[in-house]
């Protein structure tokens, strides 16, 4: 796409510029490539009048990785189980995709000055965290992990990170799949040129973000043993670590973050 772009620039066929009048309902179309907060984008775009313009794309993060290690206290599954400490190695992988639809509005008419409002649509799970390796020692995989409660306090306090077949633990950081855009920025989607490039400053609306994993504890209203795949809840870490008052903090800050900022920069190139 870059380097169709610039045999446009070059060549001299192309040296039309479009003014007010040539900007009808869909009578033109660009494509272009972005590079921003929201990812490395293609998209397409069209007129719908000279002050309006929409908007369609998908936008995509590498798979960047961070990796960090753990000092864990597991159990068996029995409430009254063994203890034994461990080290983990964990490892995030962002995982943010998405497509888009985006109005563009330009209310002066010698000015590429736009307000834009629209959405994001795509995966809700934002990071994964996995362990690298099983870290659980033979006979307690499957039915111990790490424990947030506080085992003192008795069995309701009792919350366990639980762990598969294999000794893995998997934890998920989500935000909603649907996000809401507004923002600002100058350029044509539709470049009166061949080429043009825009700028667009904004932010995404995505909820509260959350963490889940699977837990086992004791359901205080049925008194039975259970596992769930939920929100860890930053009351049930009980214990004093400072890895796990680190998790406790980090849940609490990922929980702040309701908005996502969007700045993106956007070369166009007008198909016709």
């Amino acid at each position: 796409m870059l380097c169709v772009m610039a045999t446009l620039c070059t060549s001299h066929s192309f040296a039309q510029q479009l003014n007010t009048d040539d900007y009808k309902f869909f009578n033109h179309m660009s494509a272009g490539v972005s590079l921003g907060l929201d990812g490395i984008g293609i998209e397409i775009a069209a007129p719908l009048t000279y002050n309006f313009a929409v908007r369609t794309g998908y936008t995509f993060m590498p798979k960047f990785k961070y990796t960090d290690d753990l000092d864990l206290t597991n159990k068996d599954g029995s409430l009254s189980g063994a203890f034994l400490e461990e080290k983990v190695d964990l490892e995030g992988t962002l995982n943010k995709n998405d497509f888009k639809l985006l109005f563009d509005w330009y209310p002066f008419k010698n000015s590429s000055f736009h307000a834009t409002a629209g959405f994001y649509v795509g995966s809700s799970t934002v990071v994964k965290i996995r362990n690298k390796k099983a870290f659980l020692k033979e006979g307690y995989w499957g039915n111990s992990g790490i424990e947030f409660g506080d085992p003192t306090l008795g069995p309701e306090y009792r919350y366990t990170m639980i762990s598969d077949q294999e000794g893995n633990v998997r934890a998920e950081i989500k935000a909603n799949s649907f996000k809401p855009y507004v923002g600002i920025g100058f350029g044509r989607a539709v470049p009166k040129k061949r080429v043009g490039v825009q700028f667009d400053c904004g932010v995404q609306f995505w909820g509260t973000p959350k963490v889940l994993t699977h837990m086992n504890y004791v359901d205080r209203n049925t008194g039975e043993v259970v596992t769930r795949y939920e929100k860890i809840k930053r009351n049930r870490i009980l214990n004093e670590k400072k890895d796990y008052q680190d998790i406790k903090d980090g849940i609490g800050t990922i929980q702040k973050i309701g908005v996502y900022p969007v700045l993106t920069l956007r070369i166009n190139g007008r198909i016709f």
